[in-house]
């Protein structure tokens, strides 16, 4: 049987005869009878998600700066700031010790204790 088939018996059949009142209160009847869906209650934790957004940021932050504290490159620039320091402390001697060499009247000594 197809939707056409279906539908003309349909129309075919008698409707039965109701009083006035009834069609009055059928829809409130139909109500009544529906079965009522409850919807479930479930607690939000809205505490959670922000936790967790904040761990992420937190934890993003702390490898920014582990990173940025043990680069490699750091490591370098320490290393050739420690060396400058070294070449600026071997300058300044030697400015003294050219001075200290121009005032001995003695020779070489200066340059034999250097």
């Amino acid at each position: 049987m197809n939707d056409f088939e279906l539908e003309s018996k349909l129309k075919s059949l008698r409707v039965p005869e109701r009083p006035e009142e009834y069609w009055s209160d059928f829809p409130s009847r139909v109500r009544v009878q529906l079965p009522r869906e409850r919807p479930e209650f479930a607690p939000q934790n809205a505490w959670r998600p922000q936790f967790a957004w904040a761990g992420g940021f937190a934890l993003a932050v702390a490898l920014v700066l582990v990173c940025v504290q043990y680069h490699p490159l750091q490591t370098v620039s320490l290393a050739i700031t420690k060396q400058q320091h070294q070449f600026h402390a071997q300058l300044a001697r030697l400015d003294t010790g050219l001075h200290k060499l121009m005032l001995n009247t003695d020779g070489m000594g200066y340059l034999l204790n250097e």
